[in-house]
Parts: structure tokens; sequence; C-alpha cells
């Protein structure tokens, strides 16, 4: 049956609050957004019942169970691997040499790699830890607006732009002025755009700058020194810290223009250049790294029928799966962990795992190179491997949103 529309002389009182927003997180867009990210807070892990008590539910109290189940599954944990935390590692250590250096541009990171690897994920997470140290060390910066030469400023330490495809430098500086909340009147000019933005990022204290899919900006040769000209200038006239992800940065034209020697730019000068890469089970010390991710995620599930360590026991059957894709990885094991909710089988099993369609470029390359797999070695989680074998860090779990 068709809805009446609401009409203007509806009485007031009749007026719900209309708060329809997507309980999930979008990728921010402004310092509110940001804010709210990182405010943002997992829904907690529901309490596996005893098998014959989740039984004897009734339908209304398994629905809503099932229901907090799904939700948990659907946000599941964002895995600290050690890649993960080196690069952290590297971000912080260039932050702390920048921090009090002479005027001029600071050197950044730029964080290369191929598509749905987690790079956004991994730049935002350390945002986030950084961030809360602040707010922590203090306090009193967050609870309060300031007045600077008659005008109300906020303290923003952390600037996060995704950048638009085929962006051009003004683009750029316009996204950076709707973050800051920075009006320009129309028709102002790139020039005009970015000296506001630049004082305005002076006035908030602003540390750290993320430049995310910095692919999409308009690298040509045409208009890869343009862009290449305007990031150094921002960088020059700041004392944050830059950091660029993106995919093939490398070869395109925010490191190369032009031909011949002269063809690597100030801004690959300027910058050390990360690579980001799936797993690889090679050596004993990548396969114990690989196993550890899985574990942690196999730890999160919420399933009443399912044996610890079948997914670890999977781990090269995984790997070929997903191509060592940690954002593949997940994407299927959250995908299982749904459907053995809704199918009542309360398992993750091989044949589960090959009944489910993940990302295209994952299973493709799988159903290219899928052959029977030899049976696996069944890594014994009791037994931590020996110092040897280990040289990085274990994959941690943390409480916030995975992107996936």
């Amino acid at each position: 049956m068709p809805t009446t529309p609401p009409f203007d002389n509806t009485p007031s009182d009749q007026h719900g609050p209309g708060n329809f927003r997507h309980p999930g997180l979008s990728e921010p867009r402004t310092k509110e957004d940001w804010r709210e990210y990182l405010d943002y807070q997992l829904p907690p892990k529901p309490t596996l019942l005893p098998l014959d008590v989740y039984e004897q539910l009734s339908p209304a109290e398994r629905h809503l169970h099932n229901q907090a189940r799904f939700i948990h599954h659907s946000a599941l944990v964002i895995v600290r691997t050690s890649q993960m935390k080196t690069i952290h590692h590297q971000i912080r250590r260039r932050m702390m040499t920048n921090a009090h250096q002479s005027a001029g541009a600071r050197r950044g990171i730029v964080l290369d790699g191929p598509a749905t690897l987690g790079k956004s994920t991994l730049v935002k997470t350390f945002a986030y830890d950084f961030e809360h140290e602040l707010r922590r060390n203090h306090p009193e910066r967050f609870t309060k607006q300031y007045r600077v030469s008659d005008r109300l400023i906020d303290y923003t330490p952390v600037v996060y732009v995704n950048i638009p495809s085929q962006a051009t430098p003004k683009d750029l500086s316009i996204a950076l002025a709707q973050y800051l909340a920075q009006p320009y009147r129309s028709g102002a000019t790139k020039s005009d755009i970015t000296r506001l933005i630049l004082e305005n990022m002076r006035l908030v204290g602003v540390e750290l700058v993320i430049i995310d899919d910095a692919h999409f900006m308009d690298l040509s040769l045409k208009e890869g020194k343009v862009v290449n000209d305007h990031l150094k200038y921002i960088a020059n006239h700041t004392a944050a810290t830059f950091i660029y992800t993106g995919v093939d940065l490398k070869h395109s034209g925010l490191f190369l223009e032009g031909s011949g020697a002269a063809r690597v730019t100030q801004t690959a000068g300027r910058n050390t250049l990360l690579h980001m890469t799936p797993y690889a089970i090679k050596t004993k010390e990548d396969k114990t790294d690989w196993v550890s991710v899985i574990s942690a995620m196999e730890d999160a599930l919420v399933l009443y029928k399912h044996q610890p360590g079948t997914l670890t026991s999977l781990w090269k059957y995984l790997h070929r799966r997903t191509g060592g894709n940690i954002s593949s990885l997940a994407e299927l094991v959250r995908e299982a962990a749904v459907d053995a909710v809704l199918t009542g089988e309360e398992r993750i099993d091989r044949a589960l795992l090959d009944s489910i369609v993940i990302n295209e470029h994952a299973q493709s390359t799988y159903e290219a190179d899928w052959q029977e797999d030899p049976k696996p070695p069944s890594p014994n989680r009791a037994d931590p491997p020996s110092e040897e074998t280990v040289r990085r860090p274990p994959a941690t779990v943390t409480n916030i949103t995975i992107e996936i």
C-alpha cells in the first residue's frame, strides 16, 4: 500500500526524530566525520551460551541473540599484523623526526601497493592511535574551542582526505577546505583556497595529513608536474607530516614526470616509499605470521558448533583462496560466519568456505590456479614458534572497525 507523504501542516508533536543513519561507518570527509570514527565503539561480542540454553531460547530471544551475532561478525576485528606494526613504527619515527626540524618541507611517507590490501585501514589505524594518545596526554585541548585572531577554532591534529577520481590540484585544496570547514568565496582560485587552508592548518595544530587514494589524482604526463608542484607547495608551508596511499604510485606521475634522467620528481626526493604486499608463505616465519592472522579472526567467532583450530588447519587453502590478501581473508571469514548462523550449521569448514564466492580478483586467481590440497600441517597452537622462527611480532587484535 502506498504511504502517505508528509505535509507541512502536520502537527510538530507527530514528527519523529528522523535519525535514519546507517549504523556502520563511512569514509570520513570532514573533521566531524573523523571524530565519529575516533569515537565509534564496536558492538560488544555476544556471549556464547551453553548449547542447550541456546536451543531452548524462544524464537524472539533467538532472533535477538542471532542479530547480535550478525552485527559482531559483520564488524569482526581488525588484525594488527606484523606488516602493520612495522609500517606504524616507521610512520611514528618519521613524525618524531619531523616534529621540531627547521622550516621547510618535512619528509613524508608514500604507502604503495596493490588494491584491497588494507592500506587505508593501516593509515587510519595509525591516525586513530596517534590522536587517542593526544587525547590521553592533552584532554583539555579536545574539550573546548579557542579564539585566535578573532576566530573560533578547534584543535584538529589529524587531517584525512580521500581523493576523488581525476582530482586536480584545486580539487585537493577544496577537499582540505571541506574537511576543515574552511569557507571560501564562490569563484575562489586554487591559490585563494590554498592560502586559506594553510592558515587554518597552522591555527588548528595539524600534525598529520593523510592523502588517501592518491592515485586518483590526475597524474598524467600533462598534469603530473602541476600536481607535484602543488603537493610540494602545501608541504613546504605546513609543519605537518604527509602520508600518501595509493596503487602503483612508484610508476605514476607522483614520482615520475617527463623523460630521461630528470624524470624523478621532487616528491620522490622528499618522501620514503613503503610497499605493502600480500602475505607470502615461503618461509617458516611467513607461515607462522599467516597462521597468527587466521587464528585472531577464528578466535573472534561466536558460533555454537565451530571447532577451534579448524581455520588455522586450513592455512594453506586459505592462502590460495585469498592470495595472501588480508582483506579477502576477512571477507571470506565474515561471510562464512554469517552463513553459518543463517543456516543453523553453526560452524565453518572447508565445504562452507568452498561455497562462498568472494571478490573477483581473488576468486578468479584461485579458480585459475586451483589444485587439490596436500594434507596441510596442523599447527599446534599451544606450542609457540621458536625464537629463531619468529623475528616479527605476532598479530594482535584491536577493537576498531575493519575496512574491506
